[in-house]
C-alpha cells in the first residue's frame, strides 16, 4: 500500500516546495542536489550523491590506501558511508555521518588526530564510536563543494600518523575529487 503523501502546488515558475518535515527526515539541505526523473505516472525526487558515480573509484582509493598504511579506511558522501575496507567495520555502510563529521565536511578542513597528543577521535557515524587511537579525516572538495571524505584510522597507540600517511589520504581526496565533475 502506498503512503498517501503531502499534497503541494506547483507555483507559475514550475517551483515546488519541500516541506520542511520531509527535508529533515531526509537530510536534505540548501544546496543540496536533487536527481529528478520520472517513473510511469510519478516524478521522483532523489538525493544526488556524486561518490556514488565514482564508487568504482573510491573504492579502489581506500583499498590502495588500505594496503600500503594497513589502517581502515573509509569514503562517505556528505550523508553516510559509502565503503569500507576490511570486513570488520563493513556495518558502517549506508549509516548517517554524526554531527561531527557533518562539521568537519562544512568547515572543509582536514584533521589529523592522536589520542596519545590529547586529541579526541571524531565519531563517523552517529551513535558509534569506532575503537581508534588515531584519525585522519581529509574533505573532497570540487569547485568549492564538499563532496564526502576519506577517513583512516587506526589503535596503535605507540605510533601516530606520519606525515606520508596524511599525503597519501590528501592525494586520494585530491584524485577522487577531479572525477566528481
Amino acid at each position: 500500500m502506498m503512503e498517501r503523501g503531502i499534497v503541494r502546488r506547483i507555483d507559475e515558475l514550475g517551483r515546488l516546495v519541500i516541506p520542511k518535515e520531509l527535508r529533515k527526515t531526509l537530510r536534505i539541505k540548501e544546496g543540496d542536489p536533487l536527481e529528478i526523473y520520472a517513473s510511469k505516472d510519478e516524478l521522483v525526487l532523489k538525493k544526488y550523491s556524486p561518490i556514488s558515480t565514482i564508487s568504482t573509484y573510491a573504492q579502489a582509493i581506500a583499498d590502495g590506501i588500505n594496503s600500503l598504511t594497513e589502517k581502515v579506511c573509509l569514503i562517505t558522501d556528505c550523508d553516510a558511508v559509502i565503503y569500507v575496507t576490511g570486513n570488520k567495520y563493513k556495518e558502517a555502510i549506508g549509516k548517517i555521518l554524526s554531527e561531527q563529521m557533518d562539521k568537519i565536511l562544512k568547515e572543509r578542513k582536514s584533521v589529523v588526530i592522536s589520542k596519545s597528543d590529547g586529541g579526541t577521535i571524531v565519531p563517523i557515524v552517529k551513535g558509534e564510536n569506532f575503537e581508534a587511537e588515531n584519525q585522519i579525516v581529509v574533505p573532497m572538495i570540487f569547485g568549492g563543494d564538499c563532496f564526502g571524505a576519506i577517513v583512516v584510522f587506526d589503535n596503535d597507540k605507540v605510533s601516530r600518523f606520519s606525515s606520508s600517511d596524511v599525503k597519501l589520504v590528501q592525494l586520494g581526496a585530491n584524485f577522487l575529487s577531479a572525477f566528481l565533475m
